[in-house]
């Protein structure tokens, strides 16, 4: 099980790369009045998005223990919280949040209690998206 969350990790370390990547390459103008080339509109998010979808699908396949399942949902809700990701990236890594509803029904219930205390102490209210206040209620749920 630890390959799944090695591939977790992978991908989040391969689209700081490709975001790097996207970053050197731009020119000051990219992005203005809709010419040139945006980091927001890179293929990486989309690319992003299936590998972390794909890896998750496999882990629901393959039945994760809870504490592998803990750790996946752990490592997917927690990397928004990162300020250190450039603003057309954090937009991104809130939405991945998503891809944790899978797995939280292979959570232990203190598990889902620590993991959901902690989830609503990131997010004001006011600022939970749909994906935060699904995968809020799916821990909710699990307790």
């Amino acid at each position: 099980m630890e390959e799944y969350l090695t591939a977790l990790e992978q991908a989040f370390i391969t689209y700081r790369q490709d975001i790097e990547n996207c970053q050197k390459k731009s020119r000051p103008t990219d992005g203005l009045l809709g010419f040139g080339h945006s980091l927001k509109d890179d293929a990486c998010h989309e690319r992003f998005d299936e590998r972390i979808a794909q890896t998750v699908s496999d882990l629901c396949k393959a039945g994760p223990a809870p504490e592998t399942a803990e750790q996946a949902v752990a490592l997917l809700i927690a990397r928004s919280d990162s300020a250190s990701w450039p603003l057309a990236a954090q937009w991104m890594l809130r939405a991945i949040e998503r891809h944790s509803l899978p797995l939280i029904p292979f959570l232990a219930p203190a598990a889902a209690a620590r993991l959901q205390k902690d989830y609503a102490a990131r997010y004001r209210p006011w600022d939970r998206l749909p994906a935060q206040k699904e995968v809020l209620k799916a821990l909710r749920d699990a307790c």
